[in-house]
């Protein structure tokens, strides 16, 4: 018996490993306004959601540029970058998918967007259904959540996977178990302050899902127990001997055939 009989992914930083595209975007539109442009630690110290507030922290000012427009030119920008899927991905949502957990992307992007990124690698057929915004202002999934649970009811324990500080928000505002992989949009000090499990890879979550499946004990061969099992044959084969013997010459002595 499985540990979850449900799954809700994050797609970006999760499945989909597109930090250095987010990362190069939001530094194209810094650069072209003059801003402090990040590095890597910087952007996991400081990304959040709802990403707009990010953006004012960052020193956007919206009297020039609206954040609607910035946004859309982040993803201009995102979409020139190519992403791959996180490692062990693809090998994860089989596993959970052969062992009947129910799985689906719950998703701050867009939804055309995250559906062309799953038609792309081919992983469409793992989920039962893929959750985002109608938009592309990334205010965060807690509500998109609650109303897919609220019309769409989905039964058994389920599980939250994500890489940032919102995932462990959304879980608690959906009532669900949440695990944080680390390497994603936030820094790993901010996934442990959540107080959530944090793991390294992917392919952890297979124990945390399906829990240990019990193995077959193997009674591995000793030089100790080969001759133990040697002599105890031979000691076998010879009483064997002797029986075989000890009939045959009763027979042949007495010409009790029938006995045969």
């Amino acid at each position: 018996m499985n540990n979850y009989d449900a799954v809700f992914w994050d797609w970006n930083g999760t499945l989909l490993d597109d930090i250095d595209a987010c990362l190069k975007s939001v530094n194209v539109s810094l650069s072209k306004r003059s801003l402090p442009v990040l590095d890597s630690v910087t952007y996991a110290e400081k990304f959040r959601f709802p990403v707009k507030d990010y953006y004012r922290e960052l020193g956007f000012d919206f009297s020039k540029d609206s954040y609607e427009v910035l946004a859309d030119e982040f993803f201009v920008n995102y979409l020139t970058v190519e992403s791959p899927l996180r490692k062990d991905a693809k090998k994860v949502l089989e596993k959970l998918f052969l062992n009947s957990v129910k799985q689906y992307i719950l998703s701050a992007s867009e939804i055309s967007l995250l559906k062309q990124g799953v038609q792309k690698f081919g992983i469409g057929v793992y989920f039962t259904d893929l959750i985002a915004l109608s938009d592309f202002h990334a205010a965060g999934k807690t509500e998109v959540g609650k109303r897919y649970l609220e019309t769409h009811p989905v039964k058994g324990k389920i599980l939250m996977v994500g890489d940032t500080e919102h995932d462990a928000e959304v879980a608690r505002a959906l009532g669900i178990d949440c695990v944080l992989i680390e390497s994603g949009n936030n820094s790993l000090q901010r996934l442990q302050a959540t107080g959530a499990k944090v793991i390294a890879s992917l392919s952890e979550l297979i124990e945390i899902v399906l829990g240990k499946k019990t193995v077959r004990k193997i009674d591995y061969m000793t030089p100790e127990k080969a001759e133990r099992r040697n002599f105890d044959l031979s000691e076998v084969n010879r009483k064997f001997a002797e029986n075989y013997h000890s009939f045959y010459n009763d027979v042949k002595n007495t010409n009790k055939t029938e006995d045969w």
